[in-house]
């Protein structure tokens, strides 16, 4: 996130709303229509962030733990966690007035939106391959 804000800070972005995806995520065209229908979901409901979750059960590492829970497309955090961020999300620039810091979580972030009922997730059903470390990284080489 320190090069996000890198970029917000230069005015180099000109959109206020943009999309992030992280590059431990094995992304494939199978993700497509998700990312359309979350997009949509995110301009007509009007929002500020939304990050696109699955069920920990279609994660081909299992050894994963939930990150969220999802009811409604909102996101909460409970002792057991039955969702998985994926590394997609779109935010909206205003999420980060707040942060002073030049560098910070998106924890931070999120822990905040959810305190306010306003952080999203959308499910998607595909299933999930995260390069978590170098053993999952070459079981997916020999599996994918």
């Amino acid at each position: 996130m320190d090069g996000l804000i890198k970029i917000l800070n230069c005015n180099v972005l000109n959109e206020e709303n943009f999309m992030v995806f992280n590059p431990d995520t094995v992304w494939s065209i199978d993700y497509l229509n998700c990312i359309k229908e979350m997009e949509n979901f995110y301009f007509s409901k009007k929002i500020q962030n939304i990050l696109m979750v699955v069920n920990k059960d279609l994660s081909f590492d299992k050894n994963l733990r939930g990150d969220f829970d999802l009811l409604d497309n909102q996101l909460n955090k409970k002792k057991l966690n039955q969702y998985i961020f994926t590394g997609c999300q779109i935010i909206n620039k205003k999420v980060f007035a707040s942060i002073k810091n030049k560098s910070f979580s998106i924890l931070q972030i999120w822990n905040d939106l959810i305190k306010e009922n306003k952080l999203y997730g959308y499910e998607s059903k595909n299933k999930f391959y995260h390069v978590t470390d170098l053993e999952i990284y070459n079981k997916l080489l020999k599996n994918y």
